[in-house]
């Protein structure tokens, strides 16, 4: 099940995912992570577009002290056949992330429709993460919470959050 931004994107089916990442030792990066999908098709059968591909470019590194930025452009495209009137999902945001320690906070700006909402350019997306290691076996505890403030769409706005393990290991 591929959920983003706590929003079901299969339908409670598997997804098959994939992509890279080139970085540069400045901090600099590009790259692309792809996805199948089924939302778009679950919400209207006229609709064949069973990928997000998503490419972005950007720059993370150190900005102050123990401070970090991540800032960047990002496009998350839907390649497919879609009914005529239909607006598309297309959607490229802007973004800026601010971390210290375990904790960081980023906020994305859509520069265009988002995700096939019509008239919700300029909505925009808050995100809080926290990434606490327990000292344990390299299991850290983690938490996200996030507003989706979608403009022009009434009752379209929303709050998600999760709370999880994982484990981090050193090849």
């Amino acid at each position: 099940q591929y959920r983003y931004r706590g929003l079901m994107q299969t339908n409670n089916k598997p997804a098959l995912q994939g992509g890279f990442n080139l970085t540069h030792s400045s901090g600099f990066y590009i790259g692309n992570w792809n996805s199948t999908i089924s939302w778009l098709g679950d919400s209207d059968p006229d609709v064949s577009a069973p990928l997000e591909m998503d490419f972005f470019a950007g720059y993370a590194g150190p900005l102050w002290g123990d401070f970090t930025i991540d800032t960047g452009v990002l496009q998350y495209y839907y390649p497919g056949d879609y009914p005529g009137g239909y607006t598309r999902p297309n959607t490229t945001e802007l973004f800026l992330g601010l971390g210290y320690g375990p904790v960081s906070f980023k906020y994305s700006h859509a520069l265009t429709n988002l995700f096939g909402v019509p008239d919700s350019k300029n909505s925009q997306y808050y995100e809080l993460n926290a990434s606490v290691p327990t000292g344990v076996w390299g299991l850290n505890v983690d938490g996200h919470v996030g507003y989706q403030r979608v403009r022009n769409l009434d009752d379209g706005s929303y709050t998600d959050w999760s709370v999880g393990v994982s484990i981090s290991w050193n090849s």
